[in-house]
């Protein structure tokens, strides 16, 4: 009886089947339309970076600096926008002479300052080594600073200009023979001497020197450098 019953129920998973395929059959010929999703478009601001060639390319970020006259940080160089008045300001930079191929700039080939509404006297930043790597710092102590919220500072890069380098080859070059001023000819053709010249050419082309400014105009409110008053105990 077991055994019958197992036979049973295989051929009513047969038939179960067999109607499955048949009602999809039954229903071949039915046509299923779909409403795509409305289509919205976005409309994309201009590039942060500019819409015209760079001739320098920057990384800018801040951190906290361990000389602070208000709240301590917990870890110095901690990266953030968010400082509390009396807090010392970091400014890292790096950047890259576009203009130049794309070489570094560093203490060797360019200046850098950071100028910030209210501070009379532009940060000098110098370039050196932090961890195993260089880039450049410019440190900012905020107290006194008589202005809460947004600081619209900005980093002026200047690079110093290259001077081409050049060298002198000597080739030989053929000339007409002459006598009183007059080419000499000799079986249909002017006769020519060698003699040796030389001349300078350029081995690398002089760089010139480049300005450019990085900012934070434009970027949203929360993500650019703000000073804040001390929170009241």
């Amino acid at each position: 009886m077991k055994r019958l019953m197992s036979s049973v129920a295989v051929a009513a998973v047969a038939l179960s089947s067999l109607s499955t395929f048949g009602a999809v059959a039954a229903t071949a010929d039915t046509t299923t339309t779909t409403t795509p999703p409305p289509t919205t478009t976005t409309t994309l601001g201009p590039p942060i970076q500019g819409v015209t060639p760079l001739n320098v390319a920057f990384q800018v970020d801040t951190v906290q600096g361990s000389s602070s006259t208000s709240i301590k940080p917990p870890v110095g160089c901690a990266q953030t926008n968010q400082f509390y008045v009396g807090q010392q300001v970091v400014f890292r930079m790096a950047a890259v002479n576009v203009a130049a191929g794309g070489i570094a700039l560093t203490g060797a080939n360019a200046t850098a300052q950071v100028i910030v509404p209210g501070v009379a006297t532009p940060i000098t930043m110098g370039y050196g080594n932090h961890g195993t790597v260089a880039f450049w710092t410019g440190a900012w102590k905020t107290g006194g600073y008589p202005t809460m919220g947004v600081v619209a500072f900005k980093i002026v890069v200047t690079s110093i200009a290259v001077p081409a380098v050049t060298k002198k080859v000597s080739y030989i070059k053929r000339v007409a023979v002459k006598v009183n001023g007059k080419s000499v000819w000799r079986n249909g053709r002017v006769l020519t001497r060698a003699v040796r010249v030389t001349k300078t050419v350029v081995v690398t082309p002089a760089v010139p020197g480049q300005t450019a400014t990085f900012t934070q105009t434009g970027w949203s409110s929360s993500s650019v450098l703000t000073i804040n008053p001390l929170p009241v105990a």
